[in-house]
């Protein structure tokens, strides 16, 4: 279980880092940000209670609605429908993420993730092909982002399977020692697709550790 947290961790990192949060490194709207931060202040503090996660969704349809570009409450949303278990909601919000942002590989795998889990097997293998052509035009455009072939590296997981998996990222690990690809390596190893699909769910972006819920009112 511990292995999966890591790697939902680090699927996660990857979406946030293919895309800026803001103009010129702030945030667009403050009342954006400040609807999601009490949001998953919200949740958290009333230890995920389906109260708490309910009012923190329309906290974040709040800030979404403010600023419909504003990735991380998108992310936030997609976090807390996962964790209601609500497939369909999930996977239409994904489609509204996509097509804001048509060139990340990460989103499709999350929706073929989904799909998946769903049984819906044929599906997700049409998503997770759509993720890897799109993964070998980014590695192409720039190969200096890391992120990018080791998230190609553990497409093969799902698409050519385990073995491939590994000798993709062995491949890798051998080119490169840097920490981010010597902290994947366990998540390759003990890879088990099953347990995977069946605890697949981003978590919420953390908030520093001495954030306060603000004074935005839920509707």
């Amino acid at each position: 279980m511990k292995t999966n947290i890591l790697v939902f961790l680090f699927v996660f990192l990857i979406s946030l880092s293919a895309f800026p949060q803001g103009r010129g490194g702030r945030f667009v709207y403050k009342s954006a940000f400040e609807l999601n931060q009490s949001a998953i202040l919200l949740f958290q503090n009333f230890s995920y209670s389906e109260d708490s996660v309910k009012k923190a969704l329309r906290m974040l349809n709040d800030a979404i609605y403010t600023d419909s570009t504003y990735y991380i409450a998108y992310m936030n949303k997609v976090s807390l429908l996962c964790a209601l278990g609500l497939n369909d909601e999930l996977l239409k919000e994904l489609d509204e993420v996509v097509n804001l942002y048509r060139r990340d590989p990460q989103l499709i795998c999350m929706e073929a993730y989904v799909l998946e889990r769903a049984g819906q097997k044929e599906e997700a293998m049409v998503k997770y092909k759509e993720a890897d052509v799109m993964y070998d035009d980014l590695i192409k455009s720039n190969q200096n982002i890391l992120y990018n072939k080791i998230g190609k590296a553990f497409l093969q997981l799902f698409l050519k399977g385990k073995k491939e998996g590994i000798r993709r990222y062995n491949d890798l690990y051998h080119d490169n020692k840097d920490k981010v690809v010597v902290y994947m390596r366990n998540a390759f190893i003990n890879f088990n697709r099953q347990e995977f699909i069946k605890n697949y769910c981003i978590p919420p972006q953390p908030l520093p550790a001495d954030a306060e819920l603000v004074s935005t009112r839920a509707k």
